[in-house]
């Protein structure tokens, strides 16, 4: 007889990365069960995000809450195997313009959860969904795990400290975590409002025929991924998860695109009259971002499928029905 099904809780489960887990995690047939917490603090460009399905209806819980409310207790009561805890405040500016705010949730929450997990009677397999904002600067690009740390923004810095809470727990405890750097993600329900990211803000901009806002000359490069791709990488690691307990992962294309570059391909894709304009660059933006993924290939044989613009044909399409349905 094999292993029984998986029995896994996903923190954020609400936000870009959870619903697109959530989706395929339940459609696997080794996962029995999957608990979605979220506080559901966010702005939805749809009343319900989640992905609608057979398995959704017959194998997800959600429960309303803040992931820092759960107890050891109530954690033992879900019978885990596997916690993801992709739940994380991840707006830079706004990182800096509420400090206390990015701590309290994003370190010391995590800080908290993670001793939580510590004190539960099965210890299920922590994986914690970092950044790459934590290497900062680079001094080489793609940056590969071992490429130095120094955090930028108050975001970046929590980030970092909760890798490192999660980790010490794997030192000290042999306790099982699995850290994965999440590069620059988009896709389908990505959040438009408030600090959003670059790219569903431009997609939003382009059909509304607002302007793209660029940060100064716009050469800054990130490295988009497609969410398929990224959870495609998760249910990797969950595959492979025995050989690689207490690992540090990158996930991402490593493909530079400049953000002026990006502006210009969305406003083709959109057909969008709208115009480039440039405001003041950002302190403490960083120049170039690329990932290194040869230790997460070596280790479940990933690799990204989705070009940029085929990620971007189904985002922009997704994003044209939902804002602009009739």
């Amino acid at each position: 007889m094999g292993p029984r099904p998986m029995r896994v809780l996903v923190t954020g489960a609400a936000g870009l990365y959870g619903v697109h887990v959530v989706d395929a995690l339940v459609r696997r047939d080794d996962v029995e069960i999957v608990f979605g917490v979220d506080d559901l603090s966010r702005h939805f460009d749809l009343t319900d995000p989640f992905i609608p399905s057979t398995e959704l209806a017959t194998k997800f819980t959600l429960h309303q809450g803040d992931f820092r409310s759960l107890t050891p207790d109530r954690l033992d009561s879900w019978d885990l195997d596997v916690v993801i805890h992709l739940a994380a405040k991840t707006s830079i500016d706004e990182s800096m313009d509420h400090p206390g705010l990015y701590f309290a949730h994003n370190e010391e929450g995590t800080f908290r959860f993670a001793q939580a997990l510590l004190r539960t009677r099965k210890a299920p397999l922590l994986v914690y969904a970092s950044s790459p904002e934590v290497y900062g600067c680079p001094t080489y690009v793609p940056m590969d795990e071992d490429h130095p740390m120094h955090p930028r923004s108050t975001y970046a810095v929590t980030k970092l400290a909760a890798e490192k809470h999660c980790h010490s727990l794997y030192e000290w405890y042999g306790y099982p975590v699995i850290v994965i750097r999440n590069f620059n993600t988009y896709g389908e329900n990505q959040n438009t409002a408030g600090h959003a990211a670059v790219i569903p803000a431009f997609i939003r901009n382009a059909l509304a025929h607002r302007p793209l806002e660029v940060s100064g000359d716009g050469r800054q490069t990130r490295d988009f991924m497609y969410v398929a791709d990224a959870v495609a990488a998760y249910v990797a690691v969950l595959e492979h998860k025995d050989r690689l307990i207490g690992a540090t992962l990158n996930i991402g294309t490593g493909q530079e695109t400049s953000i002026a570059d990006l502006a210009a391909i969305i406003i083709e894709m959109t057909g969008s009259p709208s115009k480039v304009v440039s405001i003041p660059s950002r302190p403490g933006d960083l120049p170039r971002l690329a990932a290194g993924t040869s230790r997460i290939h070596r280790g479940t044989g990933w690799r990204p499928r989705y070009p940029l613009r085929e990620g971007l044909e189904r985002t922009i399409a997704w994003y044209r029905k939902v804002l602009y349905q009739s």
